[in-house]
């Protein structure tokens, strides 16, 4: 059976009200092609890549109807969690993971090895998909997966005590490090949304592999980050991406990054970036991700790559005005680059 029907199904907002409710009862009834045909389209509750069970809405095109070349999102009414005014979940567009308890590891996970041994293999079966999360070693008090440097792997065989994994492990993760279970979203193409007013995130996606973001914008952006792309994801690829902030820097009412990918595994940012911002492109505890041409004027720092990235950077950025820096890397990431910064065009 054919994931998408010979037409998408075609969505018309109302310029004046939150329709968040109706675009996700569109996903739940399981629309995986959706044309917004309107320019206008305000969300005031986070619209949530998965079903009620929080499996991934894989392979959802979210677009314009022909003839628009843009849809404004005003996610204003989202706001922010008022505990945590940086609580990234407070987005427009979210995917959180589908991340559950699993075990932790009893022997370091060299690099180049296929085999983990944890402390109970019982919450895993073959195909059952993995976060190891250095960030988190401490089971008995939380077993979940924690902001820093990470891996997802794909199980492949389950041991006694071991499990073997799809892909060699390419960062060192110490003992106790915990396993979790998580639930990438793939193959998802979102393209020509414009955001503005405020809340956490616009575009936000955990565990993304195989995702194409496209001509994601903002104007009047009060909000915390543009786009996203969250801890675990890989092979993604942001093109053409740009975010104008309005009062940059890290402090909750500012705009901390504009176009930010943590945790990715070989994604790909072209001509991307932002200004205005803390950041305008960044990369945080990144292995193998490049970006081409990136874009940073107005920021704190133009561009960066930070937190123990491997082998991760960007070529040829275009920056120019920083209020502190036009780049940065940091001291612990690992054969990392910004090769050939150009000024600003």
């Amino acid at each position: 059976m054919a994931i998408y029907v010979d037409t998408p199904y075609i969505f018309t907002p109302n310029p004046n009200a939150d329709n968040g409710p109706q675009i996700q009862s569109i996903l739940k009834a399981g629309y995986r092609w959706l044309q917004i045909n309107g320019t206008e389209c305000p969300i005031g509750t986070t619209v949530l890549l998965n079903r009620d069970d929080n499996w991934p809405y894989s392979g959802q095109i979210i677009e314009p109807a022909p003839g628009i070349d843009k849809v404004t999102i005003d996610c204003s009414g989202v706001g922010r969690n008022p505990e945590l005014p940086s609580d990234p979940s407070y987005a427009a567009i979210d995917y959180e993971g589908n991340v559950r308890p699993g075990s932790y590891l009893t022997a370091t996970a060299h690099v180049n090895t296929t085999q983990i041994f944890v402390a109970d293999t019982t919450p895993y079966t073959n195909g059952s998909w993995i976060v190891i999360s250095d960030a988190s070693t401490d089971f008995d008090t939380y077993p979940m997966p924690l902001d820093g440097p990470m891996e997802v792997r794909q199980v492949i065989y389950v041991l006694a005590d071991s499990l073997i994994v799809n892909r060699v492990i390419k960062r060192e993760h110490p003992e106790n490090t915990i396993v979790a279970l998580c639930e990438p979203i793939k193959n998802v193409y979102i393209r020509s949304l414009e955001f503005t007013g405020d809340c956490a995130v616009g575009l936000h996606m955990h565990y993304a592999q195989h995702c194409v973001i496209e001509n994601i914008t903002s104007t009047d952006w009060t909000g915390r980050t543009m786009l996203l792309l969250d801890n675990g994801g890989e092979y993604n690829t942001i093109i053409n991406s740009y975010c104008t902030g309005t009062e940059p820097g890290i402090e909750d009412a500012q705009n901390t990054w504009g176009v930010m990918v943590e945790g990715q595994d070989s994604t790909r940012i072209i001509n991307s970036g932002g200004e205005s911002c803390g950041v305008g492109q960044g990369m945080n505890y990144c292995i193998d991700t490049v970006s081409i041409n990136a874009m940073g004027r107005f920021n704190t720092v133009n561009v960066g790559v930070y937190t123990a990235s491997i082998r991760s950077g960007l070529l040829r950025p275009q920056v120019a005005s920083p209020i502190v820096l036009d780049t940065v890397i940091t001291e612990d990431c690992e054969d990392c680059y910004i090769v050939e910064p150009i000024p600003f065009e």
